[in-house]
């Protein structure tokens, strides 16, 4: 198992205009020591080659793994326009993530406008295009768990079946799933890649809803060898309470994989 970070993590940062791509990707080396990075669509100030190359080194100068990229689709969309808009948005991501040399997108089902019944097929229809045209770059769509689409894991591994593709993966977010914990610990044997998620924390840095000791045991006895990425969305602010989240989360990792973190 590998640590990073999601750009995510820092969102306050971002928006106050105290961190960007780069700040993030040094800060990631210099005081997090993780193996890798991982970039999300709305902290990109461009999309241009020049500034994807920039990136891409200032990863690799550091020892940096660039981990994927996470981007905010929605094939929820009624509108067959508005919905193929979002098919058209994953692939320019594939294209991004291609010259970053990223070999993931984290995608979303997305959020059904109507009941997700209603809105079902034409969402399977959507992500089986995307994971297509992903699977022909040689990158690997990531489809991450939320509210809409897969409130539980029986949704979540229904989409995957169903849409059939070698290049849809399971993405376990620990904290998304409505249904709660139990799915997590049913998911996890399926993952291509974990976001451990910190929506509280505590005083000695536990998420108090999340056994994680317990899901990295799960995931060593499975032979997990993805990414573990670090994601701090709890109301503390980043200043005092990611610095504690991180450190319970690699000390919990090192206690279930002594090289993880190496």
């Amino acid at each position: 198992m590998k640590l990073g970070c999601i750009c995510g993590s820092f969102n306050r940062a971002f928006a106050a205009g105290a961190m960007d791509q780069l700040r993030f990707v040094a800060h990631c080396a210099d005081v997090l020591h993780v193996a890798g990075v991982e970039f999300q669509d709305i902290h990109f100030p461009e999309t241009r080659p020049a500034y994807l190359d920039r990136l891409r080194r200032a990863a690799a100068d550091r020892g940096l793994g660039v981990i994927g990229i996470g981007i905010h689709n929605d094939f929820g969309r009624r509108d067959e326009c508005l919905r193929q808009s979002e098919v058209v948005k994953v692939k320019q991501w594939v294209e991004v993530a291609e010259r970053l040399g990223a070999p993931m997108v984290r995608v979303f089902a997305g959020w059904p406008e109507g009941t997700a019944s209603e809105r079902w097929a034409d969402m399977i229809v959507a992500l089986r295009e995307a994971a297509t045209f992903a699977q022909a770059a040689g990158v690997r769509l990531a489809l991450e768990n939320e509210a809409g689409f897969t409130p539980s894991v029986a949704e979540h591994i229904r989409i995957l079946e169903e849409v059939g593709s070698p290049a849809l993966g399971l993405l376990l977010d620990t904290g998304n799933y409505p249904a709660g914990w139990p799915s997590v610990v049913q998911a996890a044997p399926r993952a291509v890649h974990i976001h451990a998620k910190f929506w509280k924390v505590g005083p000695g840095g536990e998420e108090p809803t999340m056994d994680y000791p317990g899901l990295l045991a799960q995931l060593r006895q499975s032979r997990y060898l993805g990414w573990i990425t670090f994601e701090y969305e709890a109301a503390e602010p980043e200043v005092s309470g990611l610095p504690r989240a991180f450190a319970y989360l690699r000390r919990r990792l090192l206690e279930s994989d002594p090289i993880a973190c190496q």
